[in-house]
């Protein structure tokens, strides 16, 4: 396995387990219960220094502690730069309340280039989300997101990170799966 994939590999494991911990270290009262599923979302935004970036969001709820849902989230979106489009892609959890979201994970940007664009590189990073909206399904949300990586693995690139702002419209969750518990002492 070459040291990128490793790296990916690493980051990628180290999201599952900080997702598990997180999920296990729940207090009993505050407790919801399981609440499985599904939120796609479209983004288009703009990438500080390069251009336009769109892509999309599918986030995956699995638990709930009072008004805050837990999950992951699988992101893709391509950035318009001078040397043409750089794809971003990861896995990050996912904290959602009402008017916030939260994001934190690992991914990777690539590119293709070369006659008949069949070369590709790609490097490793780590993911930062932070969007927010005045009303969860009406009003569009505003978001920030940032995708920080080594300049020694990616030189495709003039900025240290990639910063954008993007927007989005929030859909209501297609809900797969709920478990009321009940309050402790009932």
């Amino acid at each position: 396995m070459n040291s990128t994939k490793w790296f990916n590999f690493k980051y990628i494991i180290l999201v599952i387990i900080a997702f598990v911990i997180i999920c296990n270290a729940r207090a009993q009262e505050s407790y919801k219960g399981t609440n499985v599923y599904l939120s796609p979302r479209i983004t288009i935004g703009y990438t500080i220094s390069s251009g336009f970036n769109y892509g999309f969001d599918f986030v995956v709820g699995v638990y709930q502690l009072n008004d805050a849902k837990f999950g992951l989230d699988l992101t893709y979106y391509m950035v318009n730069t001078d040397q043409g489009h750089h794809s971003i892609k990861g896995l990050a959890l996912v904290a959602e309340m009402n008017y916030v979201n939260v994001k934190l994970g690992a991914g990777s940007v690539a590119r293709r280039w070369g006659l008949k664009n069949i070369n590709k590189a790609k490097a490793p990073g780590i993911m930062i989300d932070v969007s927010g909206g005045f009303d969860p399904y009406i009003a569009p949300w505003i978001g920030v997101k940032g995708f920080i990586f080594s300049r020694a693995k990616w030189n495709f690139y003039d900025q240290p990170s990639y910063i954008s702002a993007y927007t989005y419209f929030k859909t209501p969750e297609i809900e797969i799966f709920k478990e009321d518990v009940p309050a402790v002492g009932q």
